[in-house]
């Protein structure tokens, strides 16, 4: 393994993500958009890590993937961090490339999950947080840090990397992990049979149902009920809405994970065991407790 590249290295940029998107893209679990695991080993599921890079560097050293080859990560809402100040550059494009050499290291153990702000800085979508066009923002800080000359390539390559992202997995055991899920809103709209292929660069800007699947929100019983039928799920991990706490249980099969500051959780579980999502609370884990 060459050595990790620096920051403003861009032909080695260029390289792992390249390399990386097409790692997801032959992925050994992966099943059209869906990532789909087996009955034994582990997986640890992430809420958004938002440029979190030490966070990111905590799951790295708890997860051990050079020791537990059975066990999965799934990083998702890497992109856009939240910043102090208006004047602080957003570094979060340093964070999705140290994402990426995790793949790289690790190509059947970690795992992407596309995400509403990865897709929005995909497609050009805008979004502002806290007055800030968070897409330009993102941009401009690649070309700082490449140059005028090699920052579009290397926008280029990550656009390549997040559009290979796989939408959401699903365990033997039951549970589904995506992003988000549909709102209820959004059902009449929403085609499960999109998980069965491999989506199109016109899908990923246009189709409803992705849309949907990574900016949902207003969940509620009855439809998470209803997903839970349609998927073949009995228990359901996601990010996406903001936990001061780090997480929350909805709806007894609904778990929200926040990844992305100093009270963010990761949730590790058993892939040969039966669970309910009361259960897993139990399993959750606050990056502050690992050294």
């Amino acid at each position: 393994m060459n050595p990790s590249p620096g920051p403003h290295d861009a032909a080695r940029a260029i390289e792992v993500f390249c390399r990386v998107a097409q790692l997801n893209i032959e992925d050994p679990f992966r099943e059209g958009s869906l990532i789909r695991l087996p009955g034994y080993g582990q997986a640890v599921m992430t809420g958004d890590l938002h440029g979190n890079r030490k966070n990111l560097e905590k799951l790295q050293r708890y997860a051990m993937l050079d020791r537990v080859s059975a066990r999965h990560v799934f990083l998702h809402e890497m992109v856009h961090a939240e910043l102090a100040y208006p004047t602080d550059v957003d570094r979060s494009h340093e964070v999705l490339l140290h994402a990426a050499e995790y793949k790289l290291a690790h190509p059947e153990q970690v795992h992407f999950l596309q995400s509403n702000h990865e897709l929005a800085q995909l497609t050009g979508y805008p979004i502002a947080k806290n007055g800030r066009a968070v897409v330009e923002a993102f941009d401009q800080a690649v070309v700082t840090a490449y140059g005028e000359a090699r920052g579009p390539a290397v926008l280029a390559a990550i656009d390549e990397f997040i559009a290979s992202f796989p939408l959401a997995a699903i365990t033997a055991n039951r549970i589904w992990m995506s992003h988000s899920l549909p709102g209820i809103h959004d059902m009449e709209e929403f085609d499960a049979d999109v998980f069965s292929r491999r989506l199109s660069m016109e899908e990923l800007h246009h189709d409803k149902t992705v849309f949907h699947l990574v900016w949902g929100r207003q969940h509620h019983q009855r439809h998470i009920d209803r997903l839970g039928d349609m998927l073949e799920a009995d228990i359901f991990l996601m990010g996406h809405q903001p936990q001061e706490t780090g997480f929350d249980l909805r709806f007894d099969r609904l778990i929200i994970l926040a990844s992305d500051h100093n009270h963010g959780s990761f949730l590790p579980f058993d892939l040969s065991k039966e669970h309910t999502a009361k259960g897993l609370l139990r399993n959750i884990r606050k990056f502050v407790a690992v050294e």
